[in-house]
């Protein structure tokens, strides 16, 4: 449970309270357009982004759960999970996710990439908050 279920509750949860509040105050500083929570429709599957946005980022914690060795009885690794969601979240967002939605990677990329980067490594990290709030020592025989 604690490597499948517990990471990807983490990643959800993160995206709702560290991402889309992330979001919010750079939107609040009027540094974007974009406020979080957004509720436009994602298509095709026509859920609110923030939700797709949710569930991509439970899918996207199980990996970084793996990667970065997530467990109760070894050090947080904080900069890695920052590194990793700002990076990796990102990248996946811009060359792989809005390509499959028609939107290419085109012009002047800075603006989005530092949004993205920004969010994503805040939820790198809130995942690995919530990963280390829910774990628990194992007692092995």
């Amino acid at each position: 449970m604690q490597k499948l279920i517990l990471p990807f509750v983490s990643g959800f949860l993160a995206s709702l309270f560290f991402r889309e509040a992330t979001l919010g105050l750079l939107h609040a500083a009027q540094l974007i357009d974009a406020p979080g929570f957004s509720t436009q429709p994602f298509l095709p599957l026509g859920l609110p982004e923030f939700l797709v946005n949710a569930i991509w980022s439970a899918i996207w914690a199980v990996p970084m759960a793996w990667l970065l060795r997530v467990a109760p009885g070894r050090p947080a690794p904080w900069i890695p999970a920052f590194v990793f969601g700002g990076i990796v979240l990102t990248a996946a967002m811009l060359f792989v996710v809005d390509p499959l939605r028609g939107i290419w990677p085109t012009g002047n990329m800075l603006p989005r990439f530092a949004t993205g980067f920004a969010s994503n490594a805040v939820w790198g990290w809130g995942a690995l908050v919530f990963m280390r709030a829910l774990m628990r020592e194992t007692v092995e025989d």
